[in-house]
C-alpha cells in the first residue's frame, strides 16, 4: 500500500506525501484492530466467568479462582457485585482467605448496594474471618510471575491460566491463546468456536 501511494505522489514533497500516506493507512489499520479487540472483549468477560462458575462446581477451586482473578479486569462488562462475589467464593473455598478479604472489602465499598446487602456481606465477612485469618499461607508459582511485572502475560481461553510457555495455540480467528497441551483436547476454539 506505501508503494502504490508512492508512485501516486509526484514532484518534490513526494517522500513526505508517502510517508503520511503510510502513516494515515497504519493508523487506520491499528484503529480496526483495536475496534476488533473491544468487539472480543464481552465475550472474553462472560465466557471466564461461566469458566470460573464451572470449575468451582466441578470442584476445580484453584481453577476457578485463577480464572476468577481475571475477572477484575471486566468491571465495565460485568457488574462488579457478580465479580466480587464470585471471587470470594472461590477464594474462599480455596482457603485463600486474603483475596476473600479483599473481594469482601470491594464489595462492601461498591454503591450500587442497597444497606441491607450490604449488612449481609458485612456479616458473612464477619462470620468468616471470625474463623479464619485473613491471610494465606499458599504462595503459588504464578504469585512470582505476576510480581516480576513483566506485562501482561495471555490468558490459556481453555483454563483460565496464563500462559507462562513460549509455545502455543493462537486462534485464527479471535486471536485468543490457548496451552498447546490443552489444544489437544478441543476441536473448536472455546472462545469463538471456530474450528482448531
Amino acid at each position: 500500500m506505501k508503494n502504490a501511494q508512492r508512485g501516486k505522489v509526484k514532484g518534490k514533497s513526494s517522500e513526505t506525501a508517502s510517508a503520511l500516506a503510510g502513516f494515515l493507512e497504519e493508523d487506520v489499520l491499528s484503529s480496526t484492530n483495536r475496534f476488533a479487540d473491544n468487539a472480543w472483549r464481552g465475550a472474553e468477560a462472560y465466557h471466564f466467568f461461566i469458566l470460573a462458575q464451572r470449575q468451582l462446581h466441578k470442584g476445580s477451586v484453584d481453577a476457578a479462582l485463577k480464572t476468577a482473578l481475571h475477572l477484575r479486569d471486566y468491571e465495565d462488562i460485568i457488574p462488579a457485585v457478580e465479580i466480587y462475589s464470585l471471587l470470594a467464593l472461590c477464594a474462599c473455598a480455596n482457603r485463600v482467605f486474603d483475596v476473600c478479604s479483599k473481594a469482601f472489602v470491594k464489595l462492601e465499598s461498591l454503591e450500587t448496594l442497597r444497606p441491607e446487602q450490604r449488612q449481609q456481606y458485612e456479616d458473612l465477612a464477619l462470620e468468616i474471618f471470625t474463623r479464619h485469618c485473613p491471610r494465606s499461607n499458599k504462595k503459588s508459582d504464578l504469585d512470582d510471575v505476576l510480581e516480576s511485572g513483566d506485562g501482561k502475560l495471555p490468558v490459556c481461553v481453555a483454563t483460565g491460566e496464563p500462559i507462562l510457555e513460549y509455545r502455543f495455540w493462537m486462534c485464527g480467528v479471535c486471536k485468543h491463546c490457548m496451552k498447546t497441551k490443552e489444544a489437544s483436547n478441543y476441536n473448536f476454539c472455546p472462545l469463538c468456536h471456530s474450528k482448531v
